[in-house]
């Protein structure tokens, strides 16, 4: 017997790879009975969000569905959520030894090579037989990620930003583009609408010729249709919007979005933990992972210090803690966070490197050039004894902790206070 969770470790080996081929070839052996309704979402930022609620809205309606998500924050089972809650160890691995062995292959069919996040996307996809919808998360990009491998009934593109540009193309309009073209022939591409023309006509150029002929789609266009985001939208209600939309156009239920956006807990998104989870500070959590996330998420951040920090002398009284997977621009990545520190200066600035990424963190020697200015800074190379060190300061001094960056961060922070649990890790509390 193979140990599929070892066989599943050795896949990290193989690193990222762009490409359907093999992928197609897996699910084509898999023979799957998939969902009727399949929604399909890519984007730089916000589509984890926007797929969290949509599986929140149904699973308060009672719609048996599957969400797939990455990375996972504390544990793998998170990737696959059935109901809004990860699935179980057990049926994790029992889907992960039906992709292994299709992935093996019997007689004339070869082995086939697949990656980490390939066979999580597999897993998935076997998991969510007998579901009536399916929510898929993109990896990476869009026209090659492997979640393009398999069809969709409705594609929905989040705003695009310039990331992996040595992946997906060194300007915005084509990145959008790479994005767009999860779009399948003949179904509906929703797009948030960009702020630039450019962006735009290069999503609808890319729609007009959907369809992939390696994946056996016969191209035509597919249906774009724009969607208006109010200016100053926080996440959450540009995530409200996209998802009505989307649910709207294949009828599902949306009255009870706002319901939804009330009870969502995504976990390491904007998420608070009261003192008596942490036993000792309150913490706020968020995976502001890029230059213009964190830009977007700083209005609401800003907002969130000043309803939920303590006060002392009228002033919130807050701490950062920080810590970042790699940056192409580190200096752009933290400028707009080093001019909330001028505006509302933290009590501690605590620096740190995330553990269990794919890529080693930013070293905090190299964190703390942009911090020498500020008072009372402090650098941990681990981030359970920065969470020891906080602890050990009055509340008084330390007020509540914004921890900022990298989401294997925030899953470090959780794991750490035990936070762990299915029932902490579903969507919403279950009665």
């Amino acid at each position: 017997m193979v140990d599929v969770r070892k066989w599943l470790q050795s896949t990290k080996k193989r690193g990222m790879a762009l490409g359907l081929k093999g992928t197609k070839t897996v699910l084509e052996r898999l023979n799957l009975s998939l969902p009727a309704n399949i929604i399909h979402v890519a984007g730089s930022n916000g589509k984890g969000t926007v797929c969290a609620l949509m599986s929140t809205a149904l699973g308060l309606a009672d719609v048996e569905h599957v969400l797939f998500t990455s990375p996972h924050v504390v544990r793998i089972e998170e990737r696959i959520r059935r109901n809004c809650t990860p699935i179980s160890s057990k049926e994790f691995d029992q889907a992960l030894e039906v992709v292994y062995a299709a992935s093996q292959g019997e007689g004339i069919d070869s082995c086939v090579d697949l990656t980490f996040f390939e066979v999580t996307y597999l897993v998935a996809m076997v998991c969510s037989q007998g579901s009536e919808v399916l929510i898929l998360e993109t990896g990476l990009g869009g026209r090659l990620d492997a979640t393009r491998s398999g069809p969709a009934t409705v594609s929905l593109v989040t705003s695009v930003s310039c990331e992996h540009t040595d992946i997906l193309g060194d300007d915005l309009p084509s990145i959008a583009r790479e994005k767009a073209a999860i779009c399948r022939p003949n179904r509906t591409l929703f797009v948030r609408e960009p702020q630039r023309q450019d962006v735009l006509e290069a999503v609808l150029e890319e729609a007009h010729s959907a369809g992939n002929a390696e994946l056996g789609e016969i191209p035509a266009p597919a249906h774009p249709i724009v969607i208006p985001i109010r200016e100053n939208a926080s996440v959450r209600e540009e995530a409200a919007t996209l998802a009505k939309a989307v649910l709207q156009s294949l009828d599902f239920p949306t009255g009870i979005l706002e319901k939804a956006d009330l009870c969502m807990r995504w976990p390491a998104r904007m998420q608070l933990l009261s003192i008596e989870q942490t036993s000792s500070h309150p913490y706020l959590l968020d995976a502001a992972h890029n230059p213009s996330g964190i830009t977007r998420i700083l209005p609401e951040l800003e907002n969130c210090i000043v309803k939920s920090a303590p006060y002392v002398n009228k002033k919130p009284v807050w701490s950062l803690l920080l810590a970042t997977s790699p940056q192409h621009d580190l200096a752009q990545f933290l400028s707009p966070l080093l001019r909330l520190c001028e505006r509302l200066p933290p009590q501690q600035i605590v620096l740190t490197e995330p553990q269990g990424g794919r890529y080693q963190g930013v070293p905090v020697s190299q964190l703390s050039s942009f911090f020498e200015s500020k008072r009372n800074l402090h650098s941990y190379s681990e981030p359970s004894d920065a969470l020891h060190a906080l602890s050990k300061i009055d509340r008084e001094e330390v007020g509540l902790v914004v921890s900022l960056g990298s989401l294997y961060l925030q899953g470090n922070i959780l794991q750490s206070f035990g936070l762990t649990s299915d029932e902490f890790l579903a969507l919403y509390a279950k009665q």
